[in-house]
């Protein structure tokens, strides 16, 4: 009894044995190693304009690459996060005192009650003080475990940042060579590789630029105008509102209408006529000025597949899923395309 070609599944077979093994050792790293790619398709320009300042040298060229990606990404993450997780803190211990919290909620809850056509939602069943207290009590407490989780990791958390930043370095040096290589491997026609390649450059800097930075400015104007207002814990509803800058149509007017009502309710007239005016004169209208400006002519999915791409990333990945999620439902897209490329005749004789 002979098999035909047994060199032949020997030889898949091991490779897939060993691929598998060789996964399993990289699976601890790949958000990083993604996340160190998707940093190199989007400053690989500052990249070449240092080379060309250091006349070639390639390993100090990506060195202050490296320190640009420091200056300009890492640094104002950690001065955020530290800054939430203080006022997080804050709000959970005045929380327990109810005192000054607790008035305002109650002045709230019978304003609405006397005011005709929304005294209808201040009953004693949806809304009353007790059940609002708890729930702002049960969100804040939360907010504050999950800020004190990821400052608690930190040690794991600067472990991932230096594994991002020296795969980065190396992707730098060496990107080149490791896409031509790929390449040679593949056995996709090189004009489909070129349109994978250019897929994930296209959607990273789409998705950075035309989500995460629309997201950052909406946030940081949405928590200036709250701490201009007056409302306790700016920083944190700015990234509450961060996170809700994803959601289609709504957007960061989920935040923002309500706290305008409340101040107005309270009898706080400026404060809440300021953030409505800001809100619907500037935050909400920031996204259809800037994204197209900021997006040009990148890769642009329909916000729906944005969205739900960005939050099963973030579910699935953790924080690097934000822009990872995006990247690969557009590669499956871009998938789809070369597939319904290479097959049009066949498709077209099947859906006659």
């Amino acid at each position: 009894m002979q098999l035909r070609a047994f060199n032949v599944h020997f030889f898949f077979l091991l490779l897939l044995a060993v691929g598998a093994v060789v996964f399993f050792i990289f699976e601890p790293f790949l958000t990083a190693i993604v996340a160190a790619a998707i940093l190199t398709a989007l400053f690989k320009k500052p990249y070449y304009a240092f080379e060309r300042w250091t006349r070639g040298h390639r390993a100090w060229s990506a060195f202050l690459t490296c320190l640009m990606v420091i200056v300009i990404i890492v640094t104002p993450v950690f001065l955020v996060l530290s800054l939430a997780i203080g006022e997080a803190n804050d709000l959970y211990h005045t929380l327990g005192e109810t005192s000054a919290l607790e008035r305002i909620i109650n002045q709230t809850v019978e304003t609405g009650r006397t005011t005709p056509y929304l005294n209808i939602f201040f009953d004693t069943q949806t809304l009353n003080q007790e059940r609002i207290l708890e729930d702002i009590r049960q969100f804040s407490q939360n907010a504050l475990g999950l800020l004190q989780a990821a400052y608690q990791g930190i040690t794991h958390f600067v472990f991932w940042i230096f594994v991002m930043f020296f795969t980065l370095f190396y992707f730098l040096i060496d990107g080149k060579r490791a896409l031509k290589y790929l390449m040679q491997l593949s056995p996709l026609r090189d004009e489909h590789d070129k349109l994978l390649i250019t897929k994930f450059i296209s959607i990273s800097r789409a998705t950075l630029k035309g989500t995460l930075v629309v997201g950052v400015i909406q946030g940081l104007l949405g928590g200036i105008t709250f701490w201009i207002a007056g409302i306790p814990s700016p920083a944190i509803w700015g990234l509450v509102m961060v996170l809700f800058s994803i959601v289609p149509m709504v957007g960061t007017a989920i935040i923002w209408v309500p706290a305008g009502i409340i101040m107005l309710l309270l009898g706080d007239i400026w404060q809440g006529i300021l953030i409505l005016s800001i809100g619907a004169g500037v935050i909400s209208v920031i996204d259809n000025i800037l994204r197209p400006k900021l997006v040009g002519k990148d890769t642009q999915m329909h916000p729906l597949m944005v969205f739900f791409a960005t939050i099963g990333g973030i579910s699935f990945f953790g924080l690097p899923g934000f822009i990872i999620g995006p990247i690969i439902v557009s590669l499956f897209m871009a998938l789809g395309e070369i597939y319904s490329i290479e097959f049009r005749d066949q498709l077209k004789e099947y859906n006659q």
